[in-house]
């Protein structure tokens, strides 16, 4: 039987999309502190499938921790989310390797597919870190910053895949082009500290807007906590300022990459209204912080890969997008 001739890129945007709700899922489990809710791997207290809790001796306790129904779960679809992306990405490899033999696939492909390979072993290791140091803050910001280039990697695959070869035939100015490699890079950045603020549960230690208690930058020796809060604003912020610059370059000197740029800006937007909401909902709401925490993160992820597209624009043009 024939495989349908774009079998291989559906499967590169299923892994893609699944990679998505993986991270999300993973941010769910973290905010819930559902980390270290199944203590042994591959199984979950002994099972593949840990359900129903009264099957399980002695229930969901680790240590003297109990812990309910919901963060098993989390944890769980975690963990059964990152097999089914594995199987994805062994999956593209298998069809990656018959296109090489066929002479069908690009050198950018190759690259592009050989980064995420890499990176989703590396992935495997910090998750299995991240469980045994209990989700100590530094673990999870190398898990989650490990997540986004992995995701990354696969968004560059898709796009090299759809581009076939060609490459962009505008000329972007280079102070663009080092702009919109920077936000990436900011927005990377910003996620990060992020994720060291939210695995500290240091989200509301500042209070409102704008200054920390009374000081704009507290010192890391009297309270990190606030530094590092702190710092997360501050990068946000340098983040918005360089959004606006990008559509200013963009207008002027790139018309191609207006839209682009201004599409990006929108979402960085977005992502400070519901940083602020979420900054807000810390004391004032809290039944909210959870979910918007989550939404945060969500938000944040498309951030990034509005940030990546932008790029690989450059680089393949409008041509480059996939259209199924």
């Amino acid at each position: 039987m024939k495989l349908p001739t774009n079998l291989y890129s559906r499967l590169i945007g299923y892994t893609l999309l699944l990679t998505y709700i993986l991270i999300i899922v993973g941010g769910a489990t973290r905010v819930y502190d559902a980390g270290i809710s199944c203590p042994d791997w591959p199984h979950c207290y002994g099972f593949y499938i840990p359900f129903p809790e009264s099957k399980i001796p002695g229930g969901y306790t680790v240590g003297f921790q109990h812990f309910t129904w919901w963060q098993v779960s989390l944890e769980w679809s975690h963990r059964a989310l990152a097999s089914l992306v594995g199987f994805g990405l062994v999956a593209i490899s298998f069809k990656a390797v018959q296109r090489i033999r066929k002479g069908q696939s690009q050198p950018q492909e190759k690259a592009a597919l050989a980064l995420a390979l890499a990176l989703l072993t590396v992935q495997i290791g910090l998750g299995g870190l991240t469980v045994l140091k209990s989700n100590i803050n530094w673990s999870v910001v190398m898990h989650l910053g490990t997540a986004m280039l992995f995701f990354g990697s696969i968004v560059w695959l898709r796009r090299a895949v759809a581009s076939n070869g060609q490459k962009a035939t505008e000329t972007t100015p280079v102070p663009l082009r080092l702009s919109l490699y920077a936000m990436a890079v900011l927005v990377w950045v910003v996620m990060l500290i992020g994720a060291f603020v939210s695995s500290s549960h240091v989200g509301g230690v500042c209070g409102g807007l704008f200054s920390c208690d009374g000081v704009w930058m507290p010192s890391p020796k009297v309270d990190i906590g606030q530094h590092i809060h702190m710092q997360h604003r501050l990068f946000a912020l340098l983040t918005v300022i360089l959004s606006i610059v990008l559509v200013v370059l963009a207008k002027r000197t790139a018309p191609h990459l207006r839209k682009v740029a201004l599409h990006v800006h929108l979402m960085v937007w977005g992502q400070v209204a519901l940083g602020v909401a979420t900054l807000y909902s810390f004391a004032s709401y809290p039944e909210y912080y959870y979910p918007l925490s989550i939404a945060h993160l969500a938000w944040g992820t498309l951030v990034w890969l509005g940030a990546l597209g932008a790029i690989l624009t450059l680089h393949y043009g409008r041509h480059g997008r996939y259209h199924g």
